[in-house]
């Protein structure tokens, strides 16, 4: 424990690939500094929804960013939202 930093024994037992990877190494002889993990478990969520045209309404498409909807889900997640990210993007022709 001391050698790697690793704050509690019962990581030892973990089979959690994010701190079973911190390990798996080509040189035996680099040095290995273990990195905290979350105390949540990774979690990908999809999450699609529709706009409107700008047209058929009042500028609410318009002025939609998708910083507004970053901020959304950091408001509501709070401390539990590590990263927000859009992946794709698509529009009905």
């Amino acid at each position: 424990m001391v050698l790697y930093s690793i704050p509690d024994i019962r990581l030892f037992w973990s089979q959690d690939e994010r701190f079973l990877k911190q390990f798996r190494v080509q040189d035996l002889q680099k040095p290995i500094c273990f990195q905290p993990l979350s105390k949540y478990p990774a979690l990908h969520n999809d999450i699609a929804f529709w706009l409107p045209d700008a047209k058929d309404s009042e500028s609410e498409a318009e002025s939609f960013t998708v910083n507004d909807f970053y901020e959304l889900v950091r408001t509501v997640g709070g401390d539990l939202v590590e990263k927000v990210t859009l992946v794709d993007e698509f529009t009905h022709p």
